[in-house]
């Protein structure tokens, strides 16, 4: 069920994930590189200091040294600029890089942009998106019923340790 304002349009396992380059905490992002190295787990957020995004992003860190043990890169993704991810990243200290897409057009293509709310358009509606050395995504989720909800962590971990 969509609330109407957010219909996210997920991309499903199996297809060739839309390849991109941005800007992340970490220096610049070429997806097809990364790929080439190991499987990536990017987590698609509405935006750096709010407090769902916050919580969220601090249940990915917790699992992060099992993904990462597991050969799984470890990405989060909004629209917010480089100036307010280095901000936030340095008031947290995240184990993974953030990358900006800003203008959004990386989440659009992933099928999360919220493009009709006067308050959330432009932001990115919450996903998961896991991307094999092949391309193809292995595995999906997106939120459907509220921009900012979230996955099990422990199902999201224990799904992706099944799969690489």
């Amino acid at each position: 069920m969509s609330l109407g304002w957010f219909k996210p349009q997920r991309l499903p396992e199996g297809q060739t994930a839309p390849d991109f380059t941005l800007p992340s905490t970490a220096g610049d992002f070429h997806l097809h590189a990364q790929i080439k190295e190991a499987p990536v787990l990017m987590m698609f957020y509405m935006g750096d200091f709010g407090t769902s995004c916050t919580w969220a992003l601090n249940k990915l860190v917790e699992i992060t040294p099992e993904l990462k043990a597991a050969g799984v890169q470890v990405y989060a993704i909004s629209v917010n600029p480089m100036a307010m991810h280095r901000r936030f990243d340095a008031r947290m200290n995240f184990p993974f890089a953030l990358i900006s897409d800003e203008g959004g057009a990386v989440t659009k293509e992933y099928g999360v942009l919220i493009e009709k709310h006067p308050i959330y358009q432009g932001m990115a509606g919450r996903a998961v998106y896991l991307i094999g050395k092949e391309g193809k995504i292995l595995y999906s989720w997106v939120s459907e019923d509220d921009p900012a909800g979230s996955p099990d962590f422990q199902v999201l971990l224990r799904t992706v340790k099944g799969l690489v």
